[in-house]
Parts: C-alpha cells; sequence; structure tokens
C-alpha cells in the first residue's frame, strides 16, 4: 500500500504546514540502540533490534525537574522472572508487573530517578542485559552508553545530579529549562455545513483527474465510496479521496476545496520535521486513515508500518484559519515487536494534549 511520505522542499503557502521555532528533532542508532529526542528536547531510547524478546524504553522529559520512566518487557513470559546483567541475576529494586489487561509482557519499571540512575550505572561496563536465565533471550548493550550520553549532553545535564550517566554536583535548577511557551491559539469559528459533499467529491474526481492518475490514484468504486468531504471554513471544505484500502488501513489524497469553485482544488502536502538521510526534508501528500475533527479543526494521520503496529508514524495537525500547523508527530521506523502503537514522540506543540 503506498503511504510513504514524499521527499520535498518545504512549501510556503496557505495550506501548506509550518514548524515552530525550537529545538531540531534529532532521531538516531547508536549501535544497537535507538534515540529520539523531540523539539521540546524530549528523549527516548530504546533498544532496536527486530529479532529480539525484550523491550526496553527509557523517556526522560527535558527540564530541571523532568519526568522519567523506564519499562522493560520480556516477551517470552507472563511473570517476571528476574534480570540478569552479563549473565548474573541482579536483586533489583525496580517494580514488577505481570502480563495483564495493562501490559502485554511481563517485566520491570520505575519512575524514579535515583532507581534508574543505580541501574544504568549497573549497566555501565556490561555487554548484555535478560529478563531470563537464557542469554539468548537478552538484549546486547552495545551502544547504549553512548545513547545515554547524547541524551545528558542534549539536554543539559552533564555533570549535573540529573545526569543518567556519571551524575555530577551540579544543581539541578542549572538544567535549562524545558521548551514551554504555549502558542496563543485562537478559537475558530464553526463552519456551515456543505450542501453537497458528494457533489464536491465527484468535482475534485473530475476536475483533478490527471492529477490523481499521475499519483497512481485510481480507486475502485468500492474504495472510492470511503471518500469523504468536511467542512474547514466558510468559504472552503477538505476533500479526502480513498485511493487505496489494504487489509488493515486506508490511504487518501486531500484536498483543500474553494466552495464556489470546486474546480481549483489544491491538494494537500504537509512537511513533517524529520529530515531523510540525506538530509533532505520531508512531506506527506498521501495520508493514511485520515480523519478530520470539524470541531477542534484537527487532522489525523496514522500509518502502521505492519499489522502489529509496532512501527509507523502519526500525525496531527490544527487548521488555525489559514493552514495547517503541526501539533504532534510520532514515528518508529523499525519493526521491533513492541507495542502497539507506542512510537517516540518527534514533535509536541507546547501546550498540545495528544487524545482525541
Amino acid at each position: 500500500m503506498k503511504m510513504r511520505w514524499k521527499l520535498l522542499p518545504l512549501l510556503a503557502g496557505m495550506f501548506f504546514s509550518t514548524l515552530c521555532d525550537a529545538s531540531e528533532p534529532v532521531q538516531r542508532l547508536f549501535q544497537q540502540w535507538q534515540v529520539t529526542c523531540n523539539n521540546l528536547n524530549d528523549c527516548d531510547v530504546r533498544n532496536a533490534n527486530p529479532d529480539e524478546d525484550i523491550r526496553i524504553i527509557l523517556t526522560y522529559q527535558a527540564g530541571p525537574r523532568g519526568v522519567i520512566s523506564l519499562d522493560m518487557a520480556g516477551y517470552d513470559s507472563d511473570t517476571p522472572e528476574g534480570i540478569w546483567v552479563d549473565g548474573k541475576r541482579w536483586q533489583t529494586t525496580l517494580a514488577s508487573h505481570q502480563a495483564d489487561s495493562r501490559h502485554d509482557a511481563a517485566g520491570y519499571s520505575s519512575n524514579s530517578l535515583v532507581q534508574i540512575q543505580a541501574f544504568l550505572q549497573l549497566l555501565t561496563n556490561a555487554s548484555t542485559l535478560s529478563l531470563s536465565q537464557d542469554a539468548d533471550e537478552g538484549t546486547s548493550l552495545a551502544g547504549l552508553m553512548g545513547a545515554l550520553n547524547f541524551i545528558d549532553e542534549r539536554q543539559g545535564r552533564l555533570h549535573n545530579r540529573t545526569a543518567l550517566l556519571a551524575p555530577g554536583e551540579a544543581n539541578a535548577n542549572d538544567v535549562p529549562h524545558r521548551y514551554a511557551v504555549e502558542p496563543r491559539l485562537a478559537g475558530l469559528a464553526k463552519p456551515l455545513p456543505l450542501k453537497d459533499p458528494r457533489q464536491l467529491i465527484e468535482t475534485v474526481l473530475t476536475s483533478q483527474a490527471s492529477l490523481l492518475a499521475d499519483q497512481e490514484c485510481t480507486p475502485e468504486d468500492e474504495t472510492l465510496q470511503k471518500s469523504s468531504a468536511k467542512p474547514l471554513d466558510s468559504l472552503h471544505a477538505l476533500v479526502m479521496i480513498n485511493c487505496v484500502t489494504g487489509a488493515y488501513q486506508s490511504s487518501s489524497l486531500i484536498f483543500v476545496v474553494p466552495r464556489s469553485h470546486p474546480e481549483r482544488a489544491k491538494m494537500l502536502d504537509l512537511p513533517i520535521p524529520l529530515r531523510s538521510n540525506q538530509g533532505d526534508a520531508q512531506s506527506i501528500s498521501w495520508f493514511t486513515d485520515p480523519q478530520y475533527d470539524v470541531q477542534r479543526g484537527l487532522l489525523y494521520h496514522a500509518a502502521r508500518g505492519r499489522g502489529l503496529a509496532d512501527c509507523g508514524e502519526s500525525a496531527v495537525w490544527r487548521f488555525n484559519g489559514k493552514g495547517f500547523e503541526l501539533m504532534s508527530y510520532h514515528n518508529q521506523p523499525t519493526c521491533d515487536g513492541g507495542e502497539p502503537g507506542n512510537w517516540p514522540s518527534v514533535w509536541l506543540s507546547p501546550g498540545f494534549k495528544e487524545t482525541k
């Protein structure tokens, strides 16, 4: 199914998203460990080997009192068995949890900075970590120390008592504060209902036939019936042409359509904050399972890399009356058996609540 973003320059204009001025997000590998830090400098580090039976995720919010969380889960047992470091069992003080309705797998977790610092100190010169006596079910620690040092440097924690590695004596208040200037989002006027949504869809199909063909959007009748039109403002509508329906998701092209001249529709193409490996800007023009909340002016996109949803991307944009601005973006590039939809944050507008 066609669902990947395109590599395009960031385009200016009424209906193209803009990204606010904050830290540039980063997502990179340190051998066996993936680090993601978003525009607010909140960071996520996780083991990235898709063949392993253990999942370890550490998240650390930026700022002097940033919230920290460590979660380890082993997918071969419903009951916690213990923690082995280089084949030796560690008498853990971390909280354990069984596989149940709240957790997909048994494991250990903590929200205590002191506990997590002590645990990471244990791993400083270690090579492997396992949640069972079978070392083959564990994970390599190669690259973990480099990943943690990167986070400490990124968040301004080096030599600070809040550092993940080698905590120093510097006061927590010396750590740079989390970017928290919340934008003032003007309220949107309730748009008038559309008089004939199906006619708008038909006009877009006719007037944009050449563009749709170029985009390889040639849906069958049954697929096309899932297309929709929503009011955007008093002058425009949002028309979503469902191009492909697959086993577990569908992909659409979206058009901003003048109500009085629907033949002048423009295809939506929205930038995302991660650059390609070649450093090129990226954007999304094929939207996966798109939904538009008319009352809140929110456009949703969620693309699973496979049915398990252990990899993929999701985004939310807000229509501000002139264009679409990115509110949140998550991305997990490798399919590694993690919990469905648990993808690290790459972008988060201050003050935005990530709930539908």
